[in-house]
């Protein structure tokens, strides 16, 4: 896999950032590979700011923060577990969405949650996606910035369409790189319907087209 920065503006870089999910994301990652080694990573990555200063637990945007910064400690988590950096990028995504989910009030009321669990399980899953797509919309009003995520039904599968993907801002691959999102999906799926998921990035950003697109078999993993 070969990740570099791209040589054209891309507007998604610049987009701020929420200081909770970024806070989110350094505890996950911290967990994962230790405070020197994520010291590393955040000095390797024009993220040295970071180092002993995580942003507030605060559902706010921060205009300090933007969408590059949380691109380059995908990046920076990639090269670091190399050829398992899917596989850890996707495991690094669930640990960072469970403080989402606890602190966001876990998507949904209880009494919403427990009526979900009735709807037949492909509606399960679209009323998950729904519910990031409206908090991340909420979240972004307050600067009045459009989040341009979509939900589409492709038959036997859901697909979670998102043209200002954070993961990718500024970034160029040769391949699909992002996978913490996959790890986000799954975790926000498995909290609502007790369920695993196949989900699977198809088309990338950073690979030129026009939207990071992710696809969500509708039936579970058995």
């Amino acid at each position: 896999m070969k990740i570099v920065n791209k040589i054209d503006r891309d507007p998604v870089a610049t987009v701020p950032q929420v200081d909770a999910y970024i806070r989110w994301a350094l505890l996950a990652m911290e967990e994962m590979v230790g405070k020197q080694d994520l010291r590393d990573i955040l000095h390797n990555n024009d993220l040295a700011r970071f180092i002993d200063a995580y942003p507030p637990e605060l559902l706010k945007i921060n205009r300090n923060i933007t969408h590059q910064d949380y691109a380059n400690l995908c990046t920076g988590l990639m090269n670091f577990y190399r050829a398992d950096g899917k596989n850890q990028s996707i495991r690094f995504g669930r640990l960072a969405t469970k403080p989402a989910i606890a602190k966001q009030g876990k998507l949904f009321n209880m009494t919403v949650t427990t009526a979900v669990k009735f709807l037949p399980v492909s509606l399960q899953i679209k009323t998950a996606l729904d519910s990031i797509k409206n908090d991340l919309e909420k979240i972004y009003q307050e600067i009045d910035h459009d989040v341009n995520v979509s939900i589409e039904d492709r038959g036997d599968k859901w697909a979670y369409i998102d043209k200002g993907c954070a993961v990718c801002a500024g970034k160029e691959a040769d391949q699909p790189i992002c996978w913490s999102w996959v790890g986000t999906l799954e975790e926000s799926l498995f909290w609502l319907t007790g369920k695993e998921f196949v989900v699977d990035q198809v088309e990338c950003r950073a690979m030129g087209a026009s939207a990071c697109v992710w696809e969500i078999d509708k039936t579970p993993k058995k």
